[in-house]
């Protein structure tokens, strides 16, 4: 989903800087699962805009929110979703994300967070309503990638898998040779060239525009994780991917009967 919240980002960071910086009061939990992009094997942390880190919304749980130091990768970070302490959280901290005023966290996370007590509300409201989609969405179907082997699951994943393994060529080469030279050498094939250390595709297809986003390529997803319908995320067994990414995951659900 990087490309999709880095347009999303700059809009609201212009417009918060022309009003004096009151919207970033609030900050709103989302979800992200890009594959291999996904610091860590995608494990239970967060990441978030740079500009948010050492303030008294994402500091060092030992420093003060008066006095706030900068979070380090792969250590504990204290993040608050507003003014209240009662709202500030410590979680593992892996690095930027691509938007501002969101905490983006994985799956893992949420699978990890949500049946915790004492939550802040943003986290608690975020929980509820993804256990409420998941719910939704798996009502009289099966989603496949927590059945795999079910018999009215087989093509679908064979698909999926199919597609995996076909991006694959070109993403290991892409990866041998280094970005700049694989698409130098595919520079009469636009479709075949890739960014942001060759997981997504260079010329944007996504979205209702056909050009909104940059997708995801089905080889970034590790295993026995599928890219989304929209190319925003990979898609695998967890409950909180399906709840959390919704529609994403919608190509792995099929009707019970």
């Amino acid at each position: 989903m990087r490309t999709l919240w880095i347009v999303i980002g700059s809009i609201m960071l212009a417009f918060v800087l022309g009003t004096g910086g009151s919207a970033a009061e609030t900050f709103k939990p989302t979800i992200y699962s890009d594959g291999y992009s996904c610091p860590n094997n995608c494990d239970s942390h967060v990441v978030f805009h740079p500009s948010h880190n050492g303030t008294k919304y994402a500091s060092l749980p030992s420093s003060t929110r008066l006095n706030p130091a900068k979070c380090k990768s792969g250590e504990p970070c204290r993040i608050c979703f507003g003014d209240e302490d009662s709202s500030c959280l410590n979680v593992v901290y892996r690095g930027n994300g691509p938007d501002v005023f969101r905490f983006d966290f994985t799956p893992a996370f949420y699978e990890e967070y949500c049946s915790k007590p004492d939550l802040p509300k943003p986290l608690v409201d975020e929980c509820k309503s993804f256990s409420r989609q998941y719910a939704r969405l798996i009502e009289n179907k099966i989603y496949c990638l927590n059945e795999p082997e079910n018999q009215k699951c087989l093509a679908v994943i064979a698909a999926a898998e199919k597609r995996k393994n076909d991006d694959a060529i070109l993403w290991k080469e892409c990866l041998a040779l280094g970005e700049k030279d694989f698409n130098k050498k595919y520079s009469s094939d636009i479709t075949k060239q890739r960014k942001y250390d060759c997981a997504y595709e260079k010329k944007a297809t996504g979205g209702p525009h056909g050009n909104d986003w940059s997708r995801l390529l089905p080889a970034a997803c590790q295993s026995k994780a599928y890219v989304g319908k929209d190319g925003l995320d990979c898609c695998d067994a967890n409950k909180m991917s399906l709840g959390g990414l919704g529609k994403e995951c919608s190509p792995f659900l099929v009707p019970k009967s």
